[in-house]
């Protein structure tokens, strides 16, 4: 098998593997995050999870159930019915109540914030599928560009006015690029494996394509409000400050066990008396004596709870803003250095390409010169969109820190 033969087999391939099919599915980033929220396999996990703390937390303030027994005596016919009911009166189950809400605030809480994680590596997925996309698009931007400069010059060496050499040196750069071409497909169709885990198990990689812009024109909040605003939406400090309330509450609730809770039995007894059988009822009132158990050692567990959360909260919150302030930097530096890249970028291009097909077509250059200017300009544009896709990934990062959309709202359905 021939060099060119080879070629033209790994360029198919590469096409089988990356391009889309007929019913190819184009979808917007917001459309991406609408489809994750509302059909993923993993926000259903998460908000399962929080429905199984919720019903777990329910039964933490339930009364105890009754009891009923039935005896009955041999010596003489004496029966006795009865029901026993614990009375919870010292206000324990309120606040078990109140502590499991806030339990339920607090696995919501920690879900939303493992939700938004999911989400911005969905964000970092279609981003770069685009950029794969876009990357493309510049190489047969390119090759189309050199597959025209090669038809003119083997029109002109069948004029006889051409160079063979120039031909032929033509060609192996078409050859390159084509080779490049494939290695770019194949890097699109991986990016669109890894956005396509992340969507429903419908979504065929194939056939999965994105639509959207990577340049962004959003400013930048200031530091201070960023930061701020972090301490108001993440989900994983607003779990712990939750689960504080919670140890409260329910080191509040171990305090009232010192507070004895009554039972009360009521029944009928039936036995046998001169003269037959004789039925009647019957109350007693029993009070546990707390003098073993007062609850202290759930009030000691409750305070070490709530110490412990406090510890962690701190924590957090010096985490936060550890990952903002170096998320801000990096965005700012990566804006920094897109827009002077850019800047003067498009005209140079240009200009550089006039002049280099102006002076070859006059004998000024030779075709490598000319070859070489293209793919500077070329280069030029890969770098360009490399840069641009770095500023916009350190978008996404700063989102991730700040726990929310806080440049670009329009991403959440």
């Amino acid at each position: 098998m021939s060099s060119r033969t080879r070629l033209f087999t790994l360029l198919a391939a590469g096409v089988c593997l990356a391009l889309p099919d007929a019913g190819a599915q184009e979808i917007s980033e917001r459309e991406a995050v609408r489809l994750f929220l509302s059909q993923s396999a993993q926000s259903r996990e998460l908000r399962a999870g929080v429905a199984a703390v919720e019903a777990d937390s329910r039964g933490w303030s339930l009364w105890p159930n009754p009891s009923a027994s039935f005896s009955r005596e041999g010596a003489g016919v004496n029966e006795f019915w009865q029901m026993e009911q614990r009375l919870a009166v010292n206000g324990r189950l309120g606040l078990m109540r109140q502590a499991g809400k806030a339990a339920v605030g607090a696995a919501g809480a920690q879900s939303s914030f493992a939700l938004w994680q999911l989400v911005s590596d969905l964000r970092m997925a279609f981003y770069e599928v685009l950029t794969a996309q876009e990357r493309e698009a510049v190489l047969r931007s390119n090759l189309t560009k050199i597959q025209e400069v090669l038809r003119v010059l083997a029109e002109r060496e069948k004029q006889g006015e051409g160079s063979t050499y120039d031909r032929l040196r033509v060609e192996r750069e078409q050859a390159e690029l084509e080779t490049d071409v494939v290695s770019a497909q194949v890097a699109t169709g991986q990016a669109r494996g890894r956005l396509a885990s992340l969507l429903p198990v419908k979504t065929e990689p194939p056939a999965l394509t994105v639509s959207g812009r990577i340049e962004s024109a959003v400013e930048t909040p200031p530091l201070a409000d960023l930061l701020s605003r972090a301490l108001q939406a993440r989900g994983d400090y607003k779990a712990e400050q939750r689960q504080f309330e919670q140890f409260q509450l329910q080191q509040r609730a171990s305090e009232r066990l010192r507070i004895p809770e009554p039972s009360v039995t009521a029944g009928v007894k039936r036995g046998e008396v001169v003269g037959g059988m004789a039925t009647g009822a019957y109350v007693a009132v029993s009070i546990p004596i707390p003098v073993f158990n007062q609850g202290k050692t759930e009030v000691a567990r409750w305070k070490a709870e709530s110490e412990r959360v406090q510890a962690r909260q701190q924590i957090v919150e010096q985490k936060i803003l550890a990952e903002i302030k170096a998320a801000y930097a990096t965005l700012e530096m990566r804006r920094r250095a897109s827009q002077e890249y850019r800047r003067g970028l498009d005209t140079q291009s240009a200009q550089l390409d006039r002049i280099a097909q102006a002076a070859y077509q006059e004998g000024e250059l030779s075709i490598l010169s000319l070859l070489d200017a293209q793919r500077v300009t070329f280069q030029s544009k890969l770098r360009r969109l490399e840069l641009t896709a770095a500023a916009k990934l350190a978008e996404i990062e700063l989102e991730r820190a700040v726990g929310e959309p806080a440049l670009n709202k329009e991403v959440m359905p």
